[in-house]
């Protein structure tokens, strides 16, 4: 008897078959692909590992140019199905024939599903199916996994070949439309999509928000006890008349006396387990981006290190052991934490709102050495180590005690707190709590107060969406899924609608964002989306069939393309409108035109729109450009601020040429020739010092690139270079530019 896996990558097929096989494995070839091979009982047994998807959706040539008259043609034609992989087909058709049956052991999801559906249809296989699930790769979870098979779900790998239609089928057509509407064909073309086009207008109308927030002023009247500061019981304060009458008031006052105290406990709740939006969402906050968080998971899956990294499940299920995965984590850096968590807890897990059978939320499956990972990998194994051992830790016990005074005729109250239990907070790195002074009084005291004031303030506008917050709003209003979420964020940073993290909104975002709102409310909004995904679900659930929801898909685009060509003319106006506007960022100093950034030949530039164009400026090539409201002191121009990632923002005047800028960057004279030694940078953004009788003069000097360095009048004495003052955090050293220059032995060095 002889069976055949089919496995989604390639170190999955080689931990399977090392778990089955105690590590006897071989190795043969059969086309262009590897097999594994290995026996267990009497059974022998090949391990043919995939690359992903391995059918690819796509419409017929003869649609392959983009017109908007032949739209409504195309998303009633069927994709033709195109094999990625030359030669595969042959691979499998040969197996599929040397082996009685067939156990598809790719991740246990809706494409997971798919892809091996993919595979069984392209052996022409109807019987002899099993279906091996797992969500962990450890020997353990394999073992038990392949000794209790099931069967392949078709309704859930249905509803994912329904999503891959209906996506390509929107994509395609509302690409197509925006790109030829607004003439931004080729590579600047648009994108738009049924998932990511609601999440960018959810960007963009914040950004709207924030643009059209107007400021209040209010103000808060507070004072000093014990060194500790006591708010106005009446805060916020409207005016600032008021505000200043009461400050009057209470100057007068001799003392404060307090009035009230008293004591009260409160819980600090452990976190839920995580799904991975609650991983994803706690990685961004630790620094490392949703995209990237995502792989770094899907690495350590695929090397046994956690679970399936794909879940929205929040409570650990019963057969999870969870003294077994501390026992794991007690051989790994964490040991000294884990004995105390055993002895402080007991490890009684928590519990989220949703419960799934599919996978566990994600916990750590296998020990590790802080030598074993470095960098973004050591953060994420360590965030889901520490995220499991808060997950059974104890609640945190906080004890507050309320401060009531008088002075003046005023209230003041004040709330000191510590942390009587730390519990779960002793293991978690994101934690918002902080404890508050008590300033240890009793009800009577009488005591001086000091540094009595007003605080005037500003209302803020909302804040924008980091991409932490994005995937949770984009949970909540049914946009993506699990394992969807991060690249379509992703993908809008790559399309060039968006940039930061925070998340702000370019103006091609603003652009595309703008003209969805405006003209086509069932693009922009998320529920005809999350219509959609419900159905997916019931296609999963086998209430519904695929072919049902596709057509119903076929035909709200269909009456959405009517809409949308109707008003080709206002989209295309209003979406160059915005872009415009989105571009300016100030006035022409010469006539009072609107200034914009503008970009051609790989070069950045600010420019004049008016008749005339009197105002042209080249920018810096690398890092981001913002418009200050400040006005250079040398020029009157205004001045602009370079952010560079790693560095302090470089403030300069838009007048490339203005002494603002090149007093700061000339060092002096160079001994070589005579020309001036000038601040340069690299394609690459690497700060150098150049001569400026470049080429002839070719001399060079590295620098570090995270220091400041100050100019002086003065000259090296041993190679006749230009002194300069470096600024090393509170460390000023004064030495020779020349990093090679004998009087710099021994001189702090750093080149970061």
């Amino acid at each position: 008897m002889s069976s055949l896996i089919i496995a989604e990558k390639a170190n999955v097929a080689l931990r399977i078959a090392t778990s089955l096989s105690d590590g006897k494995v071989s190795r043969v070839k059969v086309g262009a692909s590897t097999i594994l091979r290995f026996s267990r009982g009497d059974r022998e047994y090949s391990v043919l590992s995939l690359r992903g998807h391995i059918i690819e959706l796509d419409y017929p040539k003869e649609f392959s140019s983009w017109r908007i008259d032949n739209l409504k043609e195309l998303i009633r034609v069927n994709p033709v199905e195109n094999l990625k992989f030359k030669g595969l087909d042959y691979v499998l058709k040969k197996l599929n024939s040397e082996n009685n049956e067939v156990i598809v052991a790719t991740d246990y999801d809706r494409e997971g599903e798919l892809i091996g559906v993919e595979t069984l249809r392209l052996m022409e296989r109807s019987d002899g199916i099993r279906r091996a699930r797992f969500s962990a790769l450890t020997k353990y979870d394999l073992v038990q996994s392949f000794e209790n098979l099931a069967e392949v779900d078709y309704n859930l790998a249905g509803s994912a070949e329904a999503r891959g239609v209906i996506d390509l089928m929107w994509g395609a057509a509302l690409t197509r439309f925006f790109s030829v509407t607004t003439k931004r064909l080729g590579g600047e073309f648009i994108s738009v999509g049924r998932v990511q086009s609601p999440t960018l207008t959810i960007l963009v109308e914040r950004e709207m928000e924030i643009r059209d927030f107007i400021p209040e002023k209010y103000y808060e009247l507070s004072i000093v006890v014990n060194g500790v500061k006591f708010n106005y019981e009446g805060n916020p304060i409207k005016s600032k008349e008021e505000a200043d009458k009461l400050l009057d008031n209470l100057k007068k006052s001799s003392g404060v006396t307090i009035k009230e105290k008293s004591d009260r406990e409160r819980k600090i709740y452990r976190p839920v387990p995580f799904s991975t939006t609650e991983f994803l969402r706690d990685a961004n906050r630790i620094g490392v981006s949703v995209e990237r968080a995502m792989a770094i998971a899907e690495t350590l899956y695929q090397h046994g290190k956690i679970s399936y990294p794909r879940t929205d499940n929040t409570v650990y299920p019963r057969t999870l052991s969870i003294k077994s995965i501390l026992s794991n984590l007690s051989d790994s850096y964490l040991k000294k934490e884990v004995d105390h968590l055993v002895e402080d807890s007991n490890l009684v897990p928590s519990r989220g709102r949703v419960e799934t059978t599919d996978h566990p939320p994600i916990y750590p499956t296998a020990p590790m050495k802080k030598s074993e990972l470095k960098g973004d990998y050591f953060k994420i194994y360590d965030l889901i180590a520490r995220r499991f051992m808060a997950t059974v830790a104890e609640n945190a016990d906080i004890k507050e005690t309320d401060y009531v005074a008088e002075a003046g005729g005023l209230k003041f109250v004040y709330t000191a707190s510590r942390a009587v239990k730390r519990g779960w907070m002793d293991y978690y790195p994101i934690v918002y709590y902080q404890e508050k002074r008590d300033p240890e009084l009793n009800v009577g005291d009488e005591k001086a107060f000091e540094l009595p004031k007003v605080d005037e303030r500003n209302t803020n506008p909302p804040p924008r969406f980091t991409q932490g917050s994005l995937l949770e709003k984009m949970e909540k209003e049914l946009l993506g899924t699990k394992s969807t979420r991060h690249e379509i964020i992703q993908k809008l940073y790559d399309r060039g609608f968006i940039e930061g993290n925070p998340i702000r909104v370019k103006p091609l975002g603003m652009a595309m964002g703008e003209s969805l709102i405006m003209n086509s409310e069932a693009v922009a909004r998320p529920e005809m989306t999350a219509k959609l995904e419900k159905e997916m679900d019931q296609i999963a659930a086998g209430s519904k069939k695929k072919e049902e929801v596709i057509e119903d898909s076929r035909s709200i685009l269909d009456s959405l393309l009517d809409d949308l060509i109707s008003k080709s003319d206002k989209i295309s106006e209003k979406f160059y409108e915005t872009l415009k506007m989105e571009k300016v960022v100030g006035k022409c100093p010469k006539c009072g035109s609107d200034l914009i950034i503008d970009y051609a030949n790989n070069a950045r530039f600010i420019k004049c729109t008016g008749p005339s164009n009197d105002f042209f400026q080249f920018l810096p090539r690398t890092g981001k450009i913002e418009v200050t409201d400040e006005k250079c002191p040398v020029c009157g121009l205004f001045l602009i601020k370079v952010i560079r990632k790693g560095e302090k923002p470089e403030i300069r005047c838009v007048d490339n040429k203005c002494a603002y800028n090149t007093d700061r960057e000339t060092f002096g004279k160079c001994p070589s020739d005579g020309g001036n030694l000038v601040m340069r940078r690299s394609r690459m953004s690497t700060r150098f010092i150049g001569c400026s009788n470049y080429p002839s003069c070719k001399v060079t000097l590295s620098v570090p690139q995270k220091v400041d360095i100050i100019p002086t009048s003065k000259v090296c004495p041993v190679d006749g270079f230009p002194i300069a003052i470096f600024k090393y955090g509170k460390n000023d050293i004064e030495q020779c530019l020349n990093p090679r220059c004998p009087s710099r032995s021994g001189k702090k060095e750093d080149t970061s």
